[in-house]
């Protein structure tokens, strides 16, 4: 019976003692700028190197670590037994972007601006004209989300070193901002004061604290004034009491 208790101690240490890594250092142009994502395809976890471009992730034989960032070529490489052993140096080569090849002179132009514009033919269409709404423009947080979505390699790598999560943070809070904003168009800042008796150095405070509760939003979304002023007051109340508290 003791021994079996010792061997219960015992095995925990073993299997943790047989945790391999692969490790080494990563030689390539601008490393002081930017960090370089180490992914094991595998076992899906990550990580990043240091300024030095020294890395280290848990591996065993067989498993594929991808070498990326977005000034370099991605590289990738199988563990061996080899890698596991001794320290393994991986070697980056610089992204370069060729744009194709474009016609520059469609048209015989004389450097008139007044001349030429008549020569180019346009054919313009507004949208509106059909009924059509212009389309919202995206956010930049907005923009990097959709464009981390659209690939399944970018999305890996910034769930794995928590990127994903940072950028869903920042739009969420921009939206919560946007509302806010909207909230104070809607709703002058006299009526607050003087009918929800929020004082006027609480204003934007008491905008943003109504427009954290989505029920809120929503009552905003649906454009009736009265619904809204209603709402308003019964967040007043709560508004009031927890200032009183903290206060």
């Amino acid at each position: 019976m003791r021994i079996y208790f010792y061997l219960l101690l015992i095995l925990p240490l073993i299997s943790f003692g047989q945790e391999k890594f692969i490790k080494g250092q990563i030689y390539a142009d601008s490393l002081d700028t930017y960090q370089i994502n180490i992914i094991n395809i595998t076992q899906e976890i990550g990580q990043v190197s240091t300024p030095e471009g020294k890395y280290n992730i848990r591996a065993k034989v067989g498993d594929s670590i991808l070498f990326t960032s977005l000034q370099h070529k991605t590289y990738t490489i199988n563990v061996e037994d080899s890698n596991l052993r001794t320290n393994t140096s991986i070697f980056l080569e610089m992204q370069i972007n060729e744009l194709e090849e474009v016609t520059i002179l469609q048209y015989d132009l004389t450097g008139n601006l007044s001349k030429d514009i008549k020569q180019v033919e346009t054919d313009f269409i507004d949208q509106r004209q059909f009924g059509f709404r212009v389309p919202r423009k995206l956010a930049k947080v907005e923009r990097e989300l959709r464009a981390a979505q659209s690939s399944s390699l970018d999305f890996l790598i910034m769930s794995l070193n928590g990127e994903m999560k940072k950028i869903k943070q920042r739009i969420e809070i921009a939206n919560i901002k946007t509302d806010k904003n909207r909230l104070l168009r809607t709703i002058p800042s006299s009526l607050i004061t003087t009918d929800l008796n929020i004082p006027e150095i609480y204003v934007e405070d008491f905008a943003y604290y109504c427009a954290e509760d989505k029920h809120t939003v929503s009552i905003m979304d649906k454009e009736d004034p009265l619904a809204l002023i209603d709402e308003l007051k019964l967040k007043a109340i709560a508004y009031i009491s927890i200032k009183n508290l903290k206060e």
